[in-house]
């Protein structure tokens, strides 16, 4: 009642123009407005978690990392996953209290994930603890999740190695050919739904582009593989190139050296047989 009643005086008040009147009734109703703004976010953000499952898309999922959480990957055409729906969300009631996290990915908006955590049957269940991942293989039930992770039943379950974890470069490069896969089945249908395209001129547009993309990628791994590692006769026309003025010195040096030992050889003899007439000269005379 005060407050309305401050409205209506002040509202009376700005009738007559006064500047100090118009601050004090901005100032006013700042809060008011700050705190509808914040309580119409709270209500909305309460609206999209009204289960306490929280979605996990490509955009977001780095924060499964951090803390614990318990992630089931699910599709709308699966049996089981529908029968999963209502204990999952007791156990997400259940899981506030602890502390834990309830996430869910739909598989089919989402191929990304289901590469990058390598799933393969649906639904499956994972148990994530400061960025260990461990597969939940036991009873799918509300009450045997709660023990799971209250009774950390996880620990007797072996985490995924290094090189399958979702951080890892090669689930990374799993992600983007899941995503691609999408892209293909959407472009599919574009193609024979919007285009009208027959499904073999489909098959035969990513026939060629498969081929195309294969041979410029070839040319490429050639090219970097002629430079990393280029062919034996290249290799020794190169080192024949480097080497051509080295080997012409080192056979004229060659070539010197016997001529010089030639000479020697030469005058050694021609020096003997002086010596040796000499001697024959000298016991003749005698």
């Amino acid at each position: 009642m005060a407050q309305l009643k401050t409205k209506r005086s002040c509202k009376l008040l700005c009738q007559t123009n006064s500047p100090s009147c118009k601050l004090s009734c901005s100032h006013l109703f700042q809060p008011l407005l700050s705190i509808i703004l914040v309580s119409s976010i709270a209500s909305s953000a309460v609206a999209e978690t009204e289960t306490g499952v929280l979605t996990i898309t490509d955009a977001n999922w780095t924060v499964t990392m951090d803390g614990e959480w318990m992630i089931k990957f699910v599709a709308p055409w699966c049996p089981a996953c529908a029968q999963l729906k209502e204990q999952w969300e007791r156990f997400s009631s259940l899981a506030a209290a602890m502390g834990v996290s309830v996430g869910e990915v739909d598989v089919t908006e989402q191929p990304g994930l289901s590469g990058r955590f390598l799933v393969t049957t649906l639904p499956t269940i994972f148990h994530v603890k400061e960025g260990s991942v461990r597969r939940y293989v036991s009873v799918r039930e509300a009450e045997e999740f709660h023990t799971y992770v209250s009774n950390r039943r996880w620990e007797e379950v072996e985490p995924l190695p290094s090189w399958k974890s979702p951080t890892s470069p090669l689930m990374s490069c799993m992600a983007g050919l899941f995503r691609l896969s999408l892209w293909i089945r959407w472009t599919h249908g574009y193609l024979t739904g919007d285009l009208g395209m027959p499904v073999w001129g489909s098959y035969l547009s990513f026939a060629m582009a498969t081929l195309v993309t294969g041979l410029l990628m070839g040319l490429v791994l050639v090219l970097v593989a002629d430079c990393l590692c280029p062919s034996r006769q290249k290799l020794k026309e190169e080192r024949a190139g480097e080497r051509m003025i080295p080997q012409n010195k080192a056979h004229t040096h060659t070539q010197r050296q016997c001529v010089i030992s030639a000479l020697q050889l030469v005058f050694v003899l021609s020096r003997s047989v002086c010596e040796y007439g000499g001697e024959e000269a000298s016991v003749g005379g005698r």
